[in-house]
């Protein structure tokens, strides 16, 4: 009873937290006499900071239990709920938006800091090959079957995103080229997460049942869970080697987020009119060229570990500021296509991955 009454706890005292916050900074109606142009960006910048900091400070608790758990998505999660009991006013729109668009490519600039001559080095030109081919052949499943199952372009892509690379984060750049509507964002990210969290929690112990030794498990953890938290998480259940090749390939995955730009890009312009004019990605390549920076040891590891910080924090935030901006019930309307499209390109990766893995092991 003492730790249900603790989770009871630890569930409710962020929402509310919030709530207090939502009430102070975000009032329902604005004021008539106020231009949406020249509302503040505070209100909703400083309510998605408030959630991204509870959020932080939740996954902490969890992680504490030995249940690894994501600042993102937890910040999302926690931001849906919010937006459920209390919507957002429109006073939050703009920093909502700041939230959501250019901080949000400021994140993925710094994710570039990530990327290491280790992890390349480790896996090989074959290994390297083999990775790539995982990504290419999972974006495409992800693609055509969510074409298949009808679903709304858009979250197709969002969807093969981000079983190909890097979950939610995978997700947000790319909707941050197609600029999707907030439920397909939102569903997307609701259901890759729950399918990379099966997969983290089933993975160690196919692992074992598969006979897998610690590099080819860890290249086949590395190369097929989705967040990069779960993959790490996965990946050290199965022991130390096991955890440091699986974080290995994943950093490796993480770095297709230039293909999966500049293809985005691609798309977008064909598009052609309906979509306006779409400018060069300048986040993207800024992401090519911290990695590059850090490939090449030109980037001090100082500055590398604070744009990596900068990266998490900026990237919850934007989390955050999804989740405050979505409608649950529009979530939930998109029904279990969604849920089987991201069934069946989990499985796909997984297999696929499998695979490579014991390719890469010869």
């Amino acid at each position: 009873m003492e730790t249900i009454r603790w989770i009871a706890r630890l569930e409710t005292a962020p929402v509310a937290a919030v709530n207090a916050a939502s009430n102070a900074a975000c009032p329902p109606r604005p004021s008539p006499q106020e231009p949406k142009g020249q509302r503040p960006w505070w209100p909703g910048l400083g309510l998605a900071s408030v959630v991204a900091v509870l959020a932080t400070l939740l996954a902490k608790a969890v992680a504490a239990t030995s249940v690894p758990a994501s600042p993102l998505v937890l910040a999302l999660l926690l931001g849906l709920v919010v937006a459920q009991l209390r919507p957002p006013g429109d006073t939050c729109e703009r920093g909502l938006q700041l939230a959501g668009r250019p901080l949000l490519r400021l994140a993925i600039l710094g994710l570039g800091a990530r990327i290491g001559s280790g992890p390349l080095a480790a896996l090989g030109g074959g290994g390297v090959l083999l990775l790539l081919a995982v990504v290419a052949t999972t974006l495409t499943f992800g693609w055509l079957i969510a074409r298949w199952l009808r679903l709304d372009r858009d979250l197709g892509w969002l969807l093969a995103a981000g079983h190909a690379i890097c979950g939610a984060a995978a997700i947000v750049a790319a909707d941050s080229m197609l600029r999707a509507r907030p439920r397909d964002t939102a569903q997307a990210i609701a259901a890759v997460t729950l399918f990379g969290t099966l997969a983290m929690l089933l993975y160690p112990w196919l692992g074992a049942v598969f006979g897998l030794d610690a590099g080819t498990c860890g290249f086949w953890i590395g190369g097929s869970v989705h967040e990069v938290a779960q993959a790490i998480a996965a990946g050290f259940a199965c022991g130390e080697l096991c955890g440091e090749a699986a974080s290995v390939v994943k950093l490796a995955r993480v770095s297709c987020l230039l293909p999966l730009g500049l293809l985005l890009l691609a798309v977008v312009r064909r598009r052609g009119e309906a979509r306006g004019r779409v400018t060069v990605p300048w986040f993207v390549f800024g992401f090519a060229l911290v990695a590059a920076a850090n490939v090449g040891g030109l980037l001090p590891a100082a500055v590398g570990s604070v744009l990596t910080q900068l990266s998490a924090v900026l990237m919850t935030v934007a989390m955050a500021a999804l989740g405050l901006g979505s409608s649950l019930r529009e979530v939930l309307a998109g029904g279990r296509r969604p849920l089987v499209a991201a069934a069946a390109t989990t499985t796909f990766v997984g297999v696929v991955a499998l695979l490579a893995a014991r390719l890469a092991a010869g």
